[in-house]
């Protein structure tokens, strides 16, 4: 495929900068060291998380709309930049593209794959929704017909998750088109699997030609992992679609810069940021990029949109600032001390090998695009190798895949210093997405490179792609969702509770609240039950719920069979339980139950006091013996 050549610098020398492009690199140099000092040095962690927490819904609101405006004014030029598609192409390219994601609907089952994150995802967007917030629900209940938080212990009911809430604004969005609905996640990370396989495929155009693009094309869209994230409720497709798109966005800026392409480049990169932590990785690289289109221009290029792009990056530095001063969000294990360190590279790295390298059907992973990958990966290091001479006439495509390649690198990197980086955890191998994209790419590359008439290289890729899908992938999938033990009984007593007659009731869980918080259920938990035993009688006397529901685990006593109550879901004797379904899970019954009555004793009546002297016997009551009583606090 031909490819344009880049921006040459016009005859004579660079064109003299505009009048005002010194002032606006001024302005630009300003900004962000206000940016950085307020984001990183002057604001303390408590005070960022309330600034991020009341405000950075607006915040967000602002760059996205910035952004859609930005993406509309150079969308036509952007569609007509690209490889002119036969109509043979484009009809493969969309079966294709149908046929992965049916597949990825048809074998995958909807559920949350990672339940606390996911979770805690769709109450941050309840949030933004309702209360235009960025926050997660501690508490809250049904208070004169509206679900409200509940503010204790001197919160408002609500606290500033550690996790990026782009995504949650995304859904936030859905639920103000469409009213409130826990679906709307799952139905966007569905519709996100055809736009980022649309957005890998138009990117490996601008590489190569067709046949190695439609090749690429089925390895990713067979990838089991990105299936498995197409059903789920995470942030893992809308981090990919951001990074593709930006991808595009700054292969168009150094096609020819101008100030609107820099401008979408800058607002696509600073979402990016607020998608998944690490992202913010790629500022880095644009930066570089934005440098080369300059240089490549010949003059310098700031529309107002890179001028304050590290003023909208705030909210970033100030979610950061936060999470570093809240060691109690980090999760750690009780031997571990800090979040990264040398000591966890070679145990992450043992398990980094088995996950790509992975042939059986455990794991969520394809053999196929790995060890392929790996090959290609290597080629296309030599290749960027050997063109490193020639970086300055480098096309815009290559040139953007090598920038942005290498922080994805790094990413991956990084992840391995990581305490919590093994990625063949189920929960951990999701962050291997964007590397799994860039070897893909490279694998791209490789069948152009190698693709002859005696060749047929393609078909071979897409067959061993097909195969790794259907022996391993599919198979994984099934059992990793078999696996989650914790996510089946939660979408049991969901159904259980929601096949229930209507009305609102209160539901007294033995794990976390944030599932019936999602579906606005009023919960709390059984420690709270327990100490609470009057307040809840009272509620049930008053009516004030239809129903109060109980959910406990019993374990089994020994191998003969049977069981009993888990210790840590025992209520007081007071709680007259009624069951109402149970079943097993794993080597454990869950049990739900209806309290039918709390029986607490009758208070004791108050006794009144024998009538005696306020003076104790034998006391000394000469003026001498008077001492004056002091009233200064103690």
């Amino acid at each position: 495929m031909p490819v344009p050549p880049p921006a040459a610098i016009p005859p004579g020398g660079p064109v003299p900068p505009p009048r005002g492009a010194a002032l606006r690199l001024a302005l630009f140099g300003l900004v962000a060291v206000l940016a950085v000092a307020f984001g990183f040095v002057l604001t303390p962690a408590a005070l960022a998380g309330r600034y991020l927490q009341h405000f950075g819904y607006a915040a967000i609101t602002l760059t996205f709309a910035w952004f859609v405006v930005a993406l509309v004014r150079v969308a036509p030029g952007a569609w007509r930049a690209l490889p002119l598609f036969s109509r043979g192409e484009r009809r493969r390219a969309a079966a294709i593209i149908a046929g992965c994601t049916l597949l990825a609907v048809l074998t995958v089952p909807y559920g949350y794959k990672v339940l606390y994150d996911e979770l805690v995802l769709q109450n941050t967007a309840w949030t933004l929704h309702f209360y235009r917030e960025a926050g997660t629900l501690i508490h809250a209940h049904w208070v004169d017909g509206i679900f409200t938080p509940i503010g204790s212990e001197g919160t408002d009911g609500t606290y500033l998750d550690k996790r990026p809430f782009f995504f949650a604004f995304v859904v936030s969005l859905l639920h103000d088109l469409t009213g409130y609905r826990a679906a709307n996640a799952f139905a966007l990370n569905t519709a996100l699997m055809p736009v980022v396989l649309a957005l890998f495929y138009l990117y490996a155009r601008r590489l190569v030609a067709a046949a190695a693009a439609l090749a690429a094309l089925v390895v990713l869209g067979t990838f089991s992992l990105l299936a498995h994230n197409a059903t789920g409720a995470g942030m893992e497709m809308l981090n990919l679609a951001m990074l593709l798109l930006t991808l595009h966005l700054a292969a168009y800026w150094l096609a020819a810069p101008d100030e609107p392409r820099l401008a979408a480049l800058v607002l696509a990169v600073v979402l990016l940021a607020e998608t998944r932590y690490e992202s913010a990785l790629y500022v880095a690289p644009v930066a570089l990029l934005v440098l080369e289109g300059w240089r490549r221009a010949g003059r310098l290029i700031l529309p107002a949109a890179a001028v304050l792009g590290p003023a909208l990056l705030v909210p970033y530095a100030l979610h950061n600032t936060y999470l570093s001063g809240s060691p109690q969000l980090w999760e750690l294990r009780e031997d571990d001390a800090q979040r990264f360190g040398l000591k966890y590279l070679a145990n992450n790295l043992a398990h980094a090998w088995r996950y790509f390298f992975n042939v059986n059907d455990l794991l969520t992973n394809s053999w196929w695009l790995f060890g392929a990958g790996f090959v290609a990966l290597g080629f296309a290091l030599v290749r960027c190798l050997r063109a490193l001479p020639r970086w300055r006439t480098a096309p815009p495509a290559p040139a953007a895949l090598a920038a942005v390649g290498a922080a994805v690198a790094a990413n991956l990197l990084l992840l391995q210093f990581y305490y919590w980086g093994q990625l063949d955890d189920p929960i951990v191998a999701r962050l291997s997405l964007p590397f799994a994209v860039l070897l893909v790419f490279c694998l791209a590359l490789a069948v152009e490179r190698w693709t002859a008439p005696r060749r047929p290289v393609g078909p071979v890729v897409m067959l061993g792609a097909v195969l790794a899908a259907f022996t391993t992938g599919l198979v994984a999938n099934a059992r990793d969702t078999g696996l989650n033990v914790l996510g089946q009984e939660l979408a049991w007593e969901d159904r259980v509770v929601n096949a229930r007659r209507p009305g609102d009731r209160l539901i007294i869980t033995n794990k976390s609240v944030l599932p019936w918080y999602v579906e606005q259920v009023a919960a709390i938990q059984i420690e709270r039950a327990r100490d609470h035993a009057e307040g809840v009688g009272f509620h049930l006397d008053q009516h004030t719920f239809r129903e109060v529901l109980v959910l406990q685990s019993w374990r089994p006593v020994g191998a003969a069979g049977g069981f009993q109550l888990d210790p840590r879901d025992r209520l007081p004797a007071a709680y007259v339980l009624e069951p109402v379904a149970e079943r097993r899970f794993g080597g454990h019954l869950a049990r739900i139950s209806r309290v039918v009555a709390i029986n607490l004793p009758p208070p004791a009546p108050a006794s009144p006091l024998p009538a005696r002297s306020l003076t104790p016997p034998g006391a000394d009551l000469s003026p001498s013996a008077l001492q004056p009583i002091s009233l200064a606090p103690r």
